[in-house]
């Protein structure tokens, strides 16, 4: 994959952002034999060949029996040896602390969840260290490192988060308490940039050269990664003005278009739900709760619109509950005006969406570098 900026004048960048590409080829599509590789990637089979040698003798990448086509050379296909290293993941939420084990394709090993007081971000650190340590203690191969996902503004070099309203975290350093209980290198970043960079690792990015995560959920929050960078830039969305989900008018997203806004609007309906999964669940027989989230899909389009006509990306994810279901992406790309509808996919990495994203920070950083 010849990324714009990074070829020639940089050779080193090309080469990781090519090692990078092929592993993520091989995670979605492999086994593949060289060939194939080079076709779907545009390199020549040299490249390929000098990517594919270092993986290789490291055991990340192996090859498997020689399939003979009858003419020519046999093929030899390679696949990721997705057991031959782990990465440890970390959500840190409003009220419970998530860690999980994945392997290089992503696949979740084990999760397990823990509530806890938002509030006291010393004692959450403390208990987020304590389930990191445990999960990399039972990893069956070695452990590359710990990912914290966490919402509000991070500071990726420092590993703190410099602002969470949400949780009412100010300064916090994250990655400090988690390293020392670990030994491990550990990665800190937003919730939207680690679900944007779990798709370009595991999801829908691959080969796309601009990709949008749209997250929709008690927070309104996007990330943007262009053909022309490698660094995600995230930002809100909840001051755009959408159609209230009743009544009429129009408001601020941020106060009419959240998780909370539409179960509150659901319950000033009279549905007696407590959670979107309630909501969604009713939809099927009620046509209030169909009506509230044909809303919300309406809403979800405007939005999408406006930032498609911004940003003009390839892909625009729906993350969170913006189209929590096939059936409802299928609503919003209906409503959607200036995006073309196929453009616009819910999020196709498995898994726990945040511990996925949490450790693929880890991952990502390895497929770049294609070595232990």
């Amino acid at each position: 994959m010849n990324h714009p900026g990074l070829s020639g004048s940089r050779p080193r960048q090309a080469r990781q952002a090519n090692t990078a590409a092929v592993l993520q080829l091989l995670v979605q599509r492999g086994p593949l034999a060289r060939g194939d590789i080079a076709k779907e990637l545009s390199l020549n089979h040299g490249s390929v060949s000098r990517i594919l040698e270092p993986l290789l003798s490291v055991g990340v990448v192996r090859e498997l029996v020689e399939r003979s086509t009858g003419i020519g050379r046999p093929r030899v296909p390679v696949e990721l040896d997705s057991s031959s290293r782990y990465a440890v993941g970390v959500h840190l939420g409003l009220e419970r602390t998530t860690a999980g084990l994945i392997d290089l394709a992503g696949h979740c090993v084990r999760t397990h969840t823990e509530h806890r007081d938002p509030a006291d971000s010393a004692a959450t650190l403390r208990q987020a260290a304590e389930l990191a340590a445990g999960m990399a203690d039972s990893a069956p191969g070695p452990v590359l490192g710990v990912g914290v996902a966490v919402g509000g503004e991070v500071d990726l070099a420092a590993g703190r988060v410099v602002r969470n309203e949400v949780l009412g975290w100010e300064n916090v350093r994250v990655a400090d308490p988690v390293r020392e209980r670990t030994g491990l290198d550990v990665v800190v970043d937003g919730n939207v940039s680690a679900l944007l960079g779990a798709e370009l690792t595991f999801g829908a990015g691959l080969g796309r050269h601009s990709l949008l995560y749209l997250f929709v959920g008690n927070v309104a929050e996007t990330g943007f990664l262009g053909s022309r960078s490698n660094d995600v830039v995230q930002g809100g969305f909840g001051r755009v003005l959408v159609p209230r989900l009743t009544g009429g008018g129009h408001a601020r997203f941020g106060e009419c278009g959240t998780d909370v806004a539409l179960l509150a609007a659901a319950r000033d309906d009279g549905l007696a739900v407590t959670s979107l999964t309630d909501l969604i669940r009713l939809a099927d027989t009620d046509p209030v709760a169909s009506g509230l989230l044909k809303a919300r899909s309406a809403q979800v389009a405007l939005v999408a619109d406006t930032v498609f006509d911004l940003m003009r990306p390839d892909m625009i994810i729906l993350g969170g509950s913006g189209a929590p279901s096939d059936r409802w992406l299928e609503t919003v790309r209906d409503r959607v005006e200036m995006t073309p509808p196929q453009a616009l996919a819910r999020p196709r990495a498995p898994g726990d969406p945040l511990v996925v994203a949490a450790a693929g920070l880890v991952v990502r950083a390895f497929f770049t570098r294609g070595s232990a």
